[in-house]
């Protein structure tokens, strides 16, 4: 086993350039607005699909009533996620708003 040890690249290498700069990696970093549209979305999303199955259970539509709670479920949880990410950053934004220039 110590025998089938090969040498250490560098990391250029290994991602296909000899530079790598930070620059270069942030690139395809996403901003905040794009992160927190996602959540939004996922969250509009989640409740949409939400209301429609309490639709469906209530004309008596649904057999499956497993996929109907995982669905509640995960409309509570980005609901959650949504107001967490808001206090955070309505925190932070008051932080910044305090801080002496």
């Amino acid at each position: 086993m110590i025998n089938q040890i090969q040498t250490i690249q560098p990391l250029g290498t290994v991602l296909g350039s000899q530079n790598t700069q930070a620059a270069d990696v942030s690139i395809n970093a996403p901003n905040f607005l794009d992160v927190f549209k996602s959540i939004v979305g996922g969250a509009a999303d989640t409740h949409a699909q939400k209301s429609q199955d309490m639709l469906d259970l209530m004309l008596g539509n649904v057999d499956d009533l497993e996929r109907i709670s995982a669905n509640q479920t995960k409309a509570q949880v980005a609901l959650e996620l949504l107001v967490n990410t808001r206090n955070v950053t309505l925190e932070a934004y008051n932080e910044i708003i305090k801080m002496s220039i």
